[in-house]
């Protein structure tokens, strides 16, 4: 998911038109012109009309809208992460809840993590981490005080920021589970005695899958160790959040806000592994398979036409 995306704005009037309050006005208003006197349907019209042009308007409405679609983002991206990393069971959703979601904005219990198919140690880690937070906002209703109920969306951002370093590196564990060093040189090895007595159409092929292997061989090191560092930063954010769960035991009064301000900028949490590694030329050479390339001849070449190029 790019950070940097722009998105379509928010439809405010729509939101307050769903509203439970809204709707809730407009039943017992179609509830009393029925039963009571139809002119009061001539009387709530003007009023729903005014409200619906006025209330999206105020700082404060909006401000609700945006915090909830923030908080609705986060978590689609969570589901997202957790589908690709242990796999989601499908939603089970009653008929009436199905009925509900077509004509109002319903906000359904999150009970994302209770579908996870294929849990691991990773998993438990996850868990761990929300149920700190969890036991962080029981001490504010104990204690009466803010300690982090005003951070609550940086430190769910914390979290997806692990299961996005987990994404990240689950693609590159499966990309090099499969290579082996010495099973690679053997095959360059092959491929240099194919060559020897290789026909004109089949040496282009050949060449190119030696090429490919080459700088995958030359490249194994760098991703071994991109591996390594993105593991690490994914357990650094599991030791960082049990950290700041004890110092807030110990001390109430700790600045929540400096302590994931120096976290998100320590681990890097903002930036997107995956958009990093899509980015990066040669682990893009190294994700690449050489069957890809050797499936079939080159085409021949063809003139060479001028290219604009964006600079």
């Amino acid at each position: 998911m790019g950070l940097g995306s722009p998105r379509p704005p928010l439809p405010y009037r729509w939101h307050a038109f769903t509203h439970w309050a809204n709707l809730a006005l407009l039943a017992a208003t179609g509830v009393a012109g029925a039963a009571v006197d139809p002119m009061i349907w001539l009387l709530a019209a003007p009023l729903e009309m005014g409200a619906l042009w006025v209330v999206p308007d105020l700082p404060n409405f909006r401000a609700r809208i945006d915090q909830r679609q923030a908080a609705k983002d986060l978590q689609r991206e969570r589901a997202y992460y957790l589908e690709q990393l242990w796999g989601l069971r499908p939603r089970e959703r009653t008929l009436g809840q199905r009925l509900l979601g077509w004509f109002a904005d319903v906000d359904e219990e999150d009970s994302v993590d209770e579908r996870v198919m294929s849990p691991d140690a990773a998993f438990e880690h996850y868990v761990a981490m929300r149920q700190l937070i969890a036991k962080l906002l029981e001490l504010e209703k104990v204690r009466g005080v803010h300690i982090v109920s005003n951070e609550l969306g940086r430190l769910e951002l914390v979290i997806n920021g692990y299961l996005r370093y987990l994404v990240a590196c689950r693609s590159l564990s499966d990309a090099t589970k499969t290579l082996d060093a010495m099973r690679m040189r053997s095959e360059i090895t092959a491929i240099d005695a194919q060559l020897v007595d290789a026909e004109a159409s089949l040496r282009a092929v050949l060449l190119e899958r030696r090429r490919l292997r080459t700088a995958q061989l030359e490249r194994l090191p760098k991703v071994r160790a991109m591996l390594e560092l993105l593991r690490t930063r994914a357990d650094a954010i599991v030791y960082q959040m049990q950290n700041l769960h004890g110092q807030v035991l110990a001390d109430p009064g700790v600045d929540v806000n400096a302590f994931l301000d120096e976290m998100v900028e320590k681990h890097e949490l903002l930036a997107d592994p995956l958009g990093d590694l899509e980015a990066d030329q040669e682990i893009r050479e190294f994700l690449r398979r050489p069957d890809q390339s050797s499936a079939k001849p080159p085409a021949p070449p063809r003139p060479r036409a001028k290219v604009k190029t964006i600079g």
